[in-house]
């Protein structure tokens, strides 16, 4: 079936970015092939960064949606209405370098395709799930937050794993790069969480929003994938080396149960991960 891009731009956006965005946008459509999905994808383009947090804000009061701060992303994907939507601000990545931007568009549109219905942005608290939370100091938002930040980093790993097939992997290395190219922001939250078991884990789920992307890219050899390990080894070199092997053992267990459903493998990551006691 034949994915529509429907294009709506605030006024005031500048029509060369408008066009940038149909072109990366249709580089992902032209290699879907014979993929199930959506009759349509809105990418929302908003020209300054309160215009969108303003959206939010509205969107999740309406709909009672509890999730993360969206607007730190590049871009971003969710489905709240029922459809795909994208939001990227051209006042957010106006220094972003364009191969960049045409990394995140090609993910963003990779979510939409794959992601694009509820089931992705609802996600389920089992009795046992609460119940390991309850141990390790997770009350049900702290444990609501927990499962927001690893549902997009086991989301990402399967863009990014699907991308790589389709031949866009490397687009995924350039974004990538760019994400660990600072990481002053998780060095300061790490240093007030870590004595903390709670905040801890979800500075934890944090980090793998990197790691099960660039384990993926290593895992399809993708070329100088292991140099942005590398990167990101030294980028995060404030966390020992004990939470490392532990953070890329822990992605290399998540991608061995890839053909469980999605839900399924967001409930095992996330028990597995606050039920872990030397963390």
């Amino acid at each position: 079936m034949t994915t529509r891009i429907i294009i709506l731009p605030c006024e005031g956006v500048k029509r060369e970015f408008v066009a940038k965005v149909q072109l990366w946008a249709n580089e992902v459509l032209e290699k879907k092939g014979p993929l199930a999905a959506p009759a349509f994808i809105s990418i929302n383009i908003w020209k300054r960064m309160g215009e969108l947090q303003s959206f939010y804000q509205q969107e999740k009061q309406e709909l009672g949606i509890a999730t993360g701060e969206e607007t730190d992303f590049l871009a971003t994907h969710e489905a709240w209405r029922g459809h795909p939507r994208i939001h990227i601000c051209q006042e957010r990545v106006k220094d972003v370098p364009a191969v960049v931007i045409q990394g995140v568009l090609h993910h963003e549109i990779s979510h939409a395709l794959h992601h694009g219905t509820p089931e992705f942005y609802t996600f389920r608290y089992s009795t046992k799930l609460q119940e390991a939370g309850r141990i390790c100091g997770l009350d049900l938002a702290l444990l609501q937050q927990c499962v927001y930040l690893l549902s997009v980093a086991l989301k990402d790993y399967d863009v990014v794993t699907w991308l790589t097939d389709i031949g866009l992997g490397v687009g995924q290395l350039r974004l990538l790069e760019y994400m660990i190219s600072d990481t002053e922001d998780e060095r300061r939250i790490w240093e007030v969480v870590c004595a903390n078991p709670a905040p801890r884990k979800l500075a934890l789920a944090l980090f793998l929003k990197t790691i099960l992307p660039i384990e993926a890219l290593v895992s399809l050899s993708v070329e100088k994938a292991e140099i942005i390990k590398n990167q990101w080894k030294e980028a995060y070199r404030w966390l020992s080396a004990t939470i490392q092997e532990w953070l890329f053992l822990f992605a290399h267990n998540t991608m061995s149960c890839r053909d469980k459903p999605f839900q399924k493998r967001l409930e095992n990551m996330t028990f597995k991960l606050i039920s872990e006691a030397s963390l």
